[in-house]
């Protein structure tokens, strides 16, 4: 068995172990699920891309642990614990569009059939918001939300926009078509049911795991058409691990790293104010109509 099989069984495992700490109400296999699951799935793209430092690479990197610190945030409970989790959720999106938009994705065709790709996710993510959202989110969650959904609008499209052909685009187009219904479901747990079911909070807790397992699937394609064929045995990771640490070059290519997590940086606060731009666009456009 190669260290990629092993490492998605592990994501299996823990995903297993959360449900049956959620519904014996063991905190600890709980908390070491909601810790350990992204972290898990982000090491298996890094044994995936043998651990390759391209800024795509480290942007995903960087996602997945953020997105364990997301996890994490919603075990304080109560509204801060929303607050926290939605906010790191909003920090790990955007740092996938950077992703997306190095990979060469821009939001435009010339193509009338690309139009679904754009039409679809607004429409069906502004229904939802005001249909069924707005009548149950608490008031300090009212703006966070609205930001939350502009920006998962963006997301989706971007994933559906991808330049990318076969078994990459596929993985990364279901995986972010997945995320609304995952956030549908949070939205149902936390807010209509207010985290009384428990089955519920499962299934919403694994879809959140496999969709970000499909995107990671996704880019890591991308990035090396040839990855699946060349997987690194566990004792060929520990001798090149080795070698890195005794590597005096490695200096100058840690501040490499440093730098390029400061590109990504960049790229995160551009797009933030592309986003709060759209956002007050939308909110103006709305205050029109209303």
């Amino acid at each position: 068995m190669n260290i990629n099989r092993l490492i998605a069984l592990l994501v299996v495992l823990l995903i297993g172990l959360t449900g049956f700490g959620l519904f014996n109400s063991i905190a600890l296999l709980v908390s070491i699920g909601h810790i350990f699951v992204l972290p898990m799935i982000g090491i298996w793209y890094g044994f995936k891309r043998h651990w390759r430092t391209t800024s795509i690479d480290i942007a995903m990197y960087l996602t997945y642990l953020v997105g364990s610190f997301s996890d994490s945030l919603i075990l304080l409970g109560g509204q801060i614990g929303e607050v926290l989790q939605i906010t790191m959720t909003i920090v790990m999106h955007m740092i996938l569009i950077v992703v997306f938009r190095k990979e060469g994705t821009r939001i435009y065709s010339d193509k009338l059939q690309d139009l679904p790709k754009l039409l679809i996710p607004i429409t069906i993510i502004f229904i939802f918001f005001g249909t069924v959202l707005i009548p149950v989110i608490p008031d300090a969650l009212y703006f966070l939300l609205i930001f939350y959904a502009v920006q998962e609008m963006i997301l989706i499209s971007h994933g559906l926009f991808r330049r990318v052909k076969g078994k990459s685009y596929v993985w990364v187009a279901l995986g972010v078509s997945l995320i609304f219904l995952k956030d549908v479901l949070y939205c149902y747990n936390f807010f209509i049911y207010e985290n009384s079911i428990l089955s519920l909070y499962i299934i919403q807790y694994s879809l959140s795991a496999f969709v970000y397992f499909m995107i990671a699937v996704g880019i890591a394609l991308n990035q090396d058409n040839n990855s699946l064929n060349q997987q690194e045995s566990f004792e060929q990771f520990i001798k090149n691990y080795v070698k890195v640490l005794f590597n005096i070059k490695n200096l100058i290519h840690f501040q490499k790293i440093l730098e390029t997590i400061k590109n990504i940086f960049d790229e995160i606060t551009k797009s933030t104010k592309r986003n709060f731009s759209i956002f007050w666009h939308v909110l103006a456009e709305t205050n029109k109509i209303f």
